[in-house]
């Protein structure tokens, strides 16, 4: 709760009416990598002390992307062939937990926690096919999890791969997502290197082909592999939690124009086809990770646009490129990425990785926040899903303590095992705009009740209001609203 009362604070300290314009829905989401503990944790706990001090640290990245207005979080659960999680089918990674430590926690259930408690959706971020270098060796490597579950493996290139025309790499995958699923409020499942691997002709599945190929163009069964995967996972989140999202991070260009020869690679030369999967409805939306810049980013932009069949494009910023040991882009690059990416109406945008906004690097957190991210933003409705609008909140009721606003409603009555969540509104005005995002106080309360500090803003007094919000994002009509007029003479 004090949390979010500092939240709600920062909110009042900077309203201001010059982002009127700013989208309401939005996706703003982030990768934080836990591979080679890239984003978190600093290092792999061996007391219970270290254990505090990785939850600390992931407290103050997740409490920093949310007063920066972030709404998502993909959160690396599985790295290659190894877990962020209790899991009873792949080992911890050792990124989290030291070799031989015994006593543990489970780092997705507390980020969960921790997303929800701020209001930020937590999706499972999860790497498929590849399981890392050939050479490792070691009691958390992948090669044990492949032998204990005799599964067919590919090295090419000096990695290990599972190999997507095996249905045993289809059945050992999704038993995993099965797994994340069933235990955990995930609010999605974001998938990673679902894809062969880069300059893919001579990755050495002639035996599998010859086996499960049936007379098929090689070209087109890879990618009926890939494509097969995809539904049968999409089929069964939804089939036991309907409002568990299913995204991928996917190749940043489709394909590749007649006569190019620029030096990059597409999602059809890795037989990845992510335009089949939003055709075909097995994609809530995709996420092309489009770290290139000029002309190797903004048609790109308008073309997957193109190709989204009513589902959501986010285009990924690779802001990693601000590294001086890497493209050194500067603040300009990254911003006219975001700004292409609304004029062509995507969902969103999405940010790899989470230490360069934490970080602030060349002050991108501080550019973001003050002139893309200055208000919250809802994520948009997901209405091929679920288009019915919640109930109105009832019976809101105000009340002060101390140095703070307390807000109450009843509870609207949820349907299905969904939650039901609440936005709240703020207003000088009592017919309170809700498409004004200046208005927006909060997103995402999971509690029927709302404390709100106290300051000079509400001296002349104003109005609050709420609106119920279901995990599909649809947003009901707006509560009647209360009137309140700050006393600072007492």
């Amino acid at each position: 709760m004090k949390q979010i009362l500092f939240f709600i604070s920062l909110f009042f300290l900077s309203i201001t009416k010059i982002s009127a314009l700013m989208p309401k829905n939005e996706i703003r989401a982030v990768w934080l990598t836990t591979n080679y503990a890239l984003d978190w944790p600093t290092k792999p706990f061996t007391t219970l002390e270290d254990i505090d001090k990785q939850k600390e640290e992931l407290v103050n990245i997740l409490c920093c992307l949310k007063k920066t207005n972030f709404n998502i979080v993909f959160f690396q659960t599985r790295l290659r062939g190894n877990v962020v999680y209790d899991s009873k089918v792949e080992p911890l990674s050792p990124f989290i937990r030291n070799k031989g430590y015994k006593v543990t926690y489970d780092p997705l259930a507390f980020a969960i926690e921790e997303c929800h408690k701020l209001g930020l959706e937590c999706h499972a971020w999860f790497v498929t096919y590849l399981l890392g270098a050939a050479e490792v060796k070691g009691e958390d490597n992948c090669s044990l999890v492949v032998k204990c579950n005799q599964l067919q493996t590919r090295i090419y290139k000096g990695e290990i791969y599972l190999d997507p025309g095996d249905l045993e790499t289809d059945r050992y995958l999704l038993s995993i997502v099965e797994e994340i699923v069933d235990k955990y409020d995930v609010d999605g499942i974001h998938m990673d290197y679902i894809r062969y691997p880069e300059k893919p002709t001579e990755f050495p599945d002639d035996i599998t082909y010859k086996y499960y190929g049936k007379g098929k163009n090689k070209t087109e069964w890879r990618k009926d592999n890939i494509n097969r995967f995809v539904s049968r996972l999409y089929d069964m989140v939804k089939g036991k939690k309907p409002w568990v999202q299913v995204s991928s991070a996917v190749v940043g260009i489709y394909t590749r124009k007649l006569g190019d020869n620029k030096k990059y690679w597409t999602a059809n030369e890795v037989y990845q086809d992510p335009e089949q999967w939003l055709r075909m409805g097995k994609h809530d939306f995709i996420v092309p990770m489009m770290y290139y810049s000029g002309n190797l980013f903004f048609p790109f932009v308008q073309d997957w646009q193109a190709r989204s069949y009513g589902r959501f494009v986010v285009p990924g910023i690779g802001i990693y490129r601000m590294d001086e040991k890497d493209s050194n882009w500067d603040v300009q690059t990254v911003t006219e990425q975001i700004k292409s990416s609304r004029q062509h109406n995507t969902g969103g945008n999405a940010f790899f990785r989470a230490n360069y906004l934490i970080g602030n690097k060349k002050g991108i957190r501080d550019e973001i926040k003050n002139n893309f991210y200055v208000y919250p933003a809802l994520l948009p409705p997901l209405t091929w899903l679920k288009r019915t609008i919640p109930a109105s909140p009832k019976h809101l009721q105000l009340t002060t303590l101390n140095d703070s606003v307390s807000l109450s409603w009843e509870s609207v009555e949820c349907f299905e095992k969904e939650n039901m969540f609440y936005n709240v509104y703020y207003s000088k005005s009592k017919y309170i705009d809700i498409y004004d995002v200046s208005n927006l106080v909060a997103t995402r309360v999971s509690s029927n009740t709302l404390s709100i500090p106290i300051d000079t803003s509400q001296i002349d007094g104003c109005y609050y209001a709420v609106t119920s919000y279901d995990r599909y994002h649809n947003e009901s009509e707006i509560s009647e609203p209360v009137y309140f007029k700050a006393n600072f003479e007492n």
